[in-house]
C-alpha cells in the first residue's frame, strides 16, 4: 500500500534536505550509507523520498554531517551558513616555525650553560649541526628539541604555537576535555548536569558587569532578604 500523499510529500522534502546537507558537507551517498549500515541503493531511495529516513537514521545524519538535527525534517529551519576558510599556507608557516624553534633552541643552549659543541655531544651530533638548528637552515628533531628544552625547565608543550599553528578539531576536543577533567570533581559534576545551565549564563553575564552594577544587585538582594 502506497503512503498518503501528504507522508509522501513529507518524505521527499526530508529527501532534499538531507541531499542538500549532504552536499554541503562535501559526503557521497556511498560514505552516508556506510555510516547509516545500509546500502547506497537504499539510501538514494531514502533521499528521494521514495522512503522515509527513521529519526535515528536522521540523527546519525545531523552527527556525520555535522547540522542542527532540526534542518533535516524542517525546511524553515536553515543550515548554518558553510564557514569559508582560506588554504592555510602551510609550507610558508613551517618555514617560520622552523626560524622561531631556531631561536628558541639557542635560548635554551644558552639558558643551560652549553656550547654548541656541548650541545653536540649531549644530542650525539656534530657541533656543525647545532649551528644549522640555531640558523634555521635545518629542521630540528623533535626528541633532540625535546632534550634542549629539559635542559632549560621547559617542555615540548611550552614550544607550541596555539596562536600561529591552527589546531585540528581532535586536538581542540582534547584540550577541552583535558580542560573539564582538570575541574574539581563537584565542578565537573556541576557543569555538566543540564539542569545547571541557567546558573551557568548567569555566572557568565555577572562575569562581564562593571563593579558598581554588580554592588547595586548586591545591595538589592540584601534589601530583599532583610
Amino acid at each position: 500500500m502506497e503512503a498518503s500523499q501528504p507522508i509522501a510529500i513529507r518524505n521527499k522534502i526530508v529527501g532534499i534536505l538531507v541531499k542538500q546537507a549532504r552536499l554541503r558537507a562535501g559526503k557521497s551517498r556511498r560514505e552516508c550509507a556506510e555510516f547509516l549500515g545500509i546500502s547506497p541503493h537504499q539510501f538514494a531511495t531514502y533521499e528521494q523520498g521514495r522512503q522515509g529516513f527513521s529519526l535515528p537514521q536522521l540523527e546519525a545524519l545531523a552527527y556525520l554531517l555535522e547540522v542542527p538535527l532540526s534542518s533535516l525534517w524542517d525546511e524553515n529551519h536553515a543550515l548554518p551558513a558553510a564557514k569559508v576558510q582560506e588554504p592555510v599556507p602551510m609550507a610558508a608557516m613551517i618555514q617560520l616555525r622552523t626560524r622561531i624553534l631556531a631561536v628558541r633552541f639557542r635560548q635554551c643552549r644558552h639558558s643551560a650553560g652549553l656550547s654548541q659543541q656541548q650541545m653536540a655531544d649531549l644530542l650525539g651530533c656534530t657541533g656543525y649541526r647545532i649551528f644549522q638548528y640555531e640558523a634555521g637552515r635545518r629542521e630540528i628533531p623533535i626528541a633532540e628539541l625535546e632534550v634542549a628544552a629539559e635542559q632549560c625547565g621547559e617542555s615540548l608543550a611550552d614550544l607550541c604555537d596555539e596562536e600561529l599553528v591552527p589546531l585540528g578539531r581532535a586536538e581542540l576536543q582534547r584540550q577541552l576535555e583535558a580542560r573539564l577533567n582538570d575541574l574539581p570533581a563537584d565542578l565537573r559534576d556541576f557543569v555538566l548536569k543540564p539542569t545547571n545551565t541557567l546558573y551557568l549564563r548567569i555566572a557568565m553575564l555577572l562575569s562581564t558587569m562593571k563593579a558598581d552594577s554588580l554592588r547595586q544587585i548586591a545591595e538589592t538582594l540584601l534589601d530583599i532578604t532583610y
